[in-house]
């Protein structure tokens, strides 16, 4: 019972902070959450004491680059995908030691569903369900395009650089759809409270480097491909939450998209639920209670019944 706070050393030596939060019940599954781009695994707070209720231990660790013991010279740099992918591998299998027979589920979120995705598609029978909440999509012009021109101004500028006007033209993208925004901040979340919390902390919505910006744009291009999608554990149930106001999802238009090409590669259970007035962060949206409640829901019946 109770939580746990780990360091892990993972294979090259670096070391992962990491929270293992116990079941408040008889433990029916294992929940992995990956936190997005320029947040961490704290923010995860409420969702992850909603999932012990339900039965669930939890485990979260903060990617490279992120969390408050992440020295400010890493701080928003991540040099590759497969290693952070990897990191997520080795802290599951030190951790789901004691849970044979029990399902074990990744939760996704943002950037951290598109790792989620690879570390599927690289450890194909580590999983036993998906969700990947507010994942990205882009046209094969507009995702080449974009990789193409981060490529060049990660050569032009280095990869570990922060640009304040990357990063400030990143954002000003995901706002366009937005009347009148207050922040830069205004695409992930209806609630203006919850906006103002995400800039008030500190350890989120930092600059992020070149390389990261790239790695994500490059990482949602690559895994759309069939060749990796067939990689994937067909009988693996993914489902896909996404806001119908996220624009990382194309207002929904992508995330129905994407359903396809999973179906396409013969994933067996692919489920979508766009939610309408919800924007990007949309496990804490107002009313995420119902939407924690469908997951949940979902879980049920896509993994533990199906057994």
């Amino acid at each position: 019972m109770g939580q746990k706070e780990l360091n892990i050393t993972v294979a090259d030596g670096t070391m992962i902070p990491v929270k293992l939060d116990k079941a408040k019940k008889t433990t029916i599954g294992v929940i992995h959450i990956f936190h997005g781009m320029a947040e961490h695994m704290d923010r995860y707070d409420a969702l992850v004491m909603s999932l012990n209720q339900q039965g669930y231990d939890v485990i979260r660790h903060n990617h490279r680059g992120h969390g408050p013991t992440c020295n400010q010279e890493d701080r928003g740099h991540i040099d590759s995908f497969e290693q952070v992918a990897d990191d997520a591998f080795e802290i599951a299998q030190t951790l789901c030691t004691n849970h044979e027979g029990l399902p074990y589920i990744v939760i996704g979120h943002s950037m951290g569903s598109i790792i989620a995705r690879l570390f599927v598609t690289k450890y194909p029978d580590a999983a036993n369900g998906l969700i990947l909440s507010g994942t990205g999509y882009f046209s094969k012009i507009a995702g080449y395009s974009i990789a193409t021109l981060l490529k060049i101004i990660t050569l032009i500028f280095g990869k570990s650089k922060r640009l304040k006007w990357v990063n400030n033209l990143m954002y000003k993208t995901l706002n366009k759809k937005i009347n009148n925004p207050k922040t830069t901040s205004d695409w992930i979340s209806s609630d203006e409270q919850y906006v103002k919390n995400f800039i008030d902390d500190e350890y989120t919505g930092f600059l992020v480097s070149n390389q990261l910006i790239y790695e994500t744009v490059r990482y949602i291009n690559k895994l759309n491909r069939q060749k990796y999608i067939r990689k994937m554990h067909r009988a693996m149930p993914i489902l896909m939450i996404s806001g119908k106001d996220d624009p990382l999802g194309n207002y929904g238009k992508g995330i129905h998209r994407l359903g396809k090409i999973f179906k396409q590669g013969h994933i067996n259970h692919v489920t979508i639920q766009i939610y309408k007035n919800k924007r990007h962060e949309i496990l804490f949206e107002r009313e995420h209670e119902i939407i924690w409640q469908h997951m949940y829901d979902w879980i049920q019946k896509q993994i533990l019944t199906a057994k």
